[in-house]
């Protein structure tokens, strides 16, 4: 989400963005949480259970590995949901008022841990592709 709007939020009013992130991070929560649910059932209906927890060959260690950044990004994303956001939007400015240290702070919390998540993805990815 912050690749896309990281560009347009430099050009509006920072007591703008913060709003604006807001409310585009709960929209996108819906969405994103949704997916994982669903990536997580397909996964469980496809995989072999003998194949979840098998450490005896390169399939089942990948598997695992997967696994394993599955559970990191889930961590992630929920440290994102229940602690940087709201704390973001208690922290934003309210009309008139300019942007505190502590905003973006929480801005750039939620950028360090987006970005964590976007690579663990590609991880995620790349070992999902190996298994084929």
């Amino acid at each position: 989400m912050h690749i896309v709007l990281q560009p347009s939020l430099k050009l509006i009013d920072p007591r703008e963005s913060g709003k604006l992130q807001g409310i585009i991070a709960k929209r996108f929560s819906i969405i994103a949480w949704s997916s994982i649910l669903v990536l997580i059932i397909t996964g469980l209906i496809k995989t072999p259970s003998s194949l979840l927890l098998d450490t005896t060959s390169n399939f089942g260690i990948i598997l695992l590995i997967k696994h394993l950044f599955i559970v990191a990004a889930i961590a992630v994303g929920l440290t994102i949901a229940l602690y940087v956001v709201p704390n973001l939007r208690k922290a934003s400015p309210k009309p008139g008022e300019n942007p505190s240290q502590l905003f973006f702070n929480y801005q750039n919390k939620l950028k360090i841990l987006a970005t964590t998540n976007l690579i663990f993805a590609l991880i995620i990815l790349g070992l999902a592709s190996m298994l084929w």
